[in-house]
């Protein structure tokens, strides 16, 4: 994997700096370009998400699933006045809402500022408290007339966000949950297209997974894989949090351990890290992993499924923090899990 951290980061800029909120956006297309060149077979499908195919060796199918989609927002209704009021597509935090810029992805892509009610006009139990969403508005400081020509109810929003790189092998963006996972999974198949796949690997970058889980479970239906492979982000260190609830940044992928994830899966991605020389961290998971995987795993007759997370500083802002090396040793650790598999 020579030289991978540098295509990596051209890569993840370019997903970032994409969207894709429910069925919109240009991600997929971004997706599906790079990865066509060295699948066996790559579409986009009705539901917004990604196939792509390396045929392996032996007989064995195995779903590597990473969901596509980010958190964002659906316009609602627009004000006599231009402004635009909107509601959640997937969990944020209103707190962070203010003074935001965002992208409406209608029939032309239009810029805006989530506006607020000024300090000063704030009577004092409003200045105490935080504004709910209901009580913000998305000003693109265009004419209703004109705005109503590009823009209309039911049409996404995301948060603009700019990709970053900090010191080190730190990258700050958007929607690195779950593009970071995106780029690892690409990163994987690159690499097996090269040496040759021990099974057949569907990838899929499943659609909707902030809010319906629907592209994860229409395509392990599908699919009907022999074993699944979830790559997902976690929670990076933040100050206040006790142990176990965060994971450290560069300190490698965190495999993930619980009542929805087989022992044996859970065993072999271990060995892979320890063969690797690999730092990893373990993630306790005692009911649901709040990823594709409890919609995979219950899927059918069941699905064999296991988790491995990309640690992630500010989860659902347009400000999250990744490493590099975490992705590229998340690569690493499932490709070695395939061979052992």
């Amino acid at each position: 994997m020579k030289n991978s951290l540098a295509y990596l980061d051209g890569i993840l800029e370019k997903l970032c700096n994409a969207c894709g909120v429910g069925y919109s956006g240009n991600v997929k297309n971004n997706v599906l370009d790079e990865i066509k060149a060295f699948t066996d077979d790559a579409k986009i499908y009705p539901d917004g998400s990604v196939y792509g195919l390396i045929k392996g060796i032996n007989s064995k199918n195995v779903m590597l699933a990473c969901h596509i989609d980010e958190i964002g927002f659906l316009i609602t209704d627009i004000e006599d006045n231009g402004f635009i009021r909107f509601k959640p597509v997937g969990g944020c935090d209103d707190r962070i809402l203010p003074g935001q810029e965002m992208i409406i992805l209608g029939r032309k892509e239009i810029r805006g500022y989530v506006g607020v009610k000024p300090p000063h006009l704030m009577k004092k139990e409003e200045a105490d408290k935080v504004m709910t969403m209901d009580k913000l508005f998305i000003d693109t400081g265009l004419d209703v007339e004109t705005l109503k020509k590009f823009v209309g109810i039911g049409d996404f929003i995301c948060f603009a966000g700019y990709y970053n790189k900090l010191q080190g092998d730190f990258r700050s963006a958007k929607a690195l949950d779950n593009r970071s996972s995106i780029a690892c999974a690409i990163i994987i198949m690159r690499e097996l297209s090269k040496i040759g796949s021990p099974v057949n690997l569907h990838f899929v970058a499943t659609n909707q997974e902030e809010f319906t889980g629907l592209g994860a479970r229409v395509h392990s239906y599908r699919l009907s894989p022999d074993y699944c492979v979830v790559i997902d982000v976690t929670h990076g260190e933040y100050p206040g949090l006790s142990e176990g609830e965060y994971f450290g940044l560069n300190k490698g992928p965190v495999i993930g351990r619980g009542a929805t994830i087989p022992q044996k899966l859970y065993r072999i991605l271990v060995e892979s890290a320890n063969s690797q020389e690999m730092p990893y961290q373990i993630e306790p998971l005692p009911s649901y992993t709040g990823t594709d995987a409890d919609t995979i795993a219950f899927n059918k007759e069941g699905i064999p499924t296991c988790v491995v997370s990309i640690p992630l500083r500010y989860m659902h802002t347009p400000v999250e923090v990744v490493c590099l090396k975490d992705i590229e040793r998340t690569a690493r650790l499932v490709m070695e899990f395939l061979k052992r598999l």
